[in-house]
């Protein structure tokens, strides 16, 4: 293992260990969600939604902060609160690796992480993960929003690996919603194995 992917497995994983300590409901997407569905890729940090239900803000702060992490406790409320966009981040003191956190209030976010499921993260932990449905809605949405062929890389090589185990109705409406109808059926028959 690289020094890199070591740094990155003691940040994250450190990240993962309070989450799961403190009974938090939360569910990894973005670039670790494709690599735990897709083909490996390098992502810099890790993106978690976060629920704020029941969630013990002065344990996670304490928590992290006792484990050479950088966490803003205010950040944290203002988040929860709905405030700042409702995104705040947590560094490792010694990395230099970020968390970023969403406390979404998008129904559609909420439900990804109502629908998670567990996953092994590394030799010593599980995870909580959105489905790779959901990575797959999420990087559509981003792709519309951007325009970055990078999330289009990302739904070919989840589609690679996961195939029928989509559900390809509810990323056919899903597509279809954001106008990208065409673009999620040309993906899906270029990328299926037959």
């Amino acid at each position: 293992m690289t020094t890199t992917g070591y740094d990155q497995a003691q940040a994250f994983g450190g990240v993962i260990d309070v989450l799961e300590a403190i009974g938090a409901r939360y569910a990894i997407w973005g670039g670790l969600a494709v690599v735990a569905y897709g083909e490996p890729r390098f992502t810099q940090d890790m993106d978690i939604l976060l629920s704020p239900e029941r969630f013990n803000v002065t344990m996670f702060v304490h928590r992290l902060q006792e484990t050479h992490y950088h966490v803003d406790e205010i950040a944290v409320r203002n988040a929860l609160n709905g405030l700042s966009g409702s995104f705040f981040n947590v560094i490792h003191l010694h990395y230099h690796i970020k968390t970023d956190f969403y406390v979404p209030q998008e129904p559609e976010l909420q439900a990804m992480i109502s629908e998670r499921v567990y996953l092994p993260f590394d030799e010593m932990r599980r995870a909580a993960y959105v489905t790779p449905t959901s990575v797959v809605i999420a990087k559509l949405k981003a792709y519309e929003n951007s325009q970055s062929t990078r999330h289009l890389d990302d739904i070919a090589s989840i589609i690679r690996i996961q195939g029928k185990e989509l559900d390809q109705s509810k990323l056919d409406i899903a597509a279809a919603r954001l106008g990208l109808l065409g673009v999620w059926r040309a993906l899906w028959q270029e990328n299926l194995a037959p």
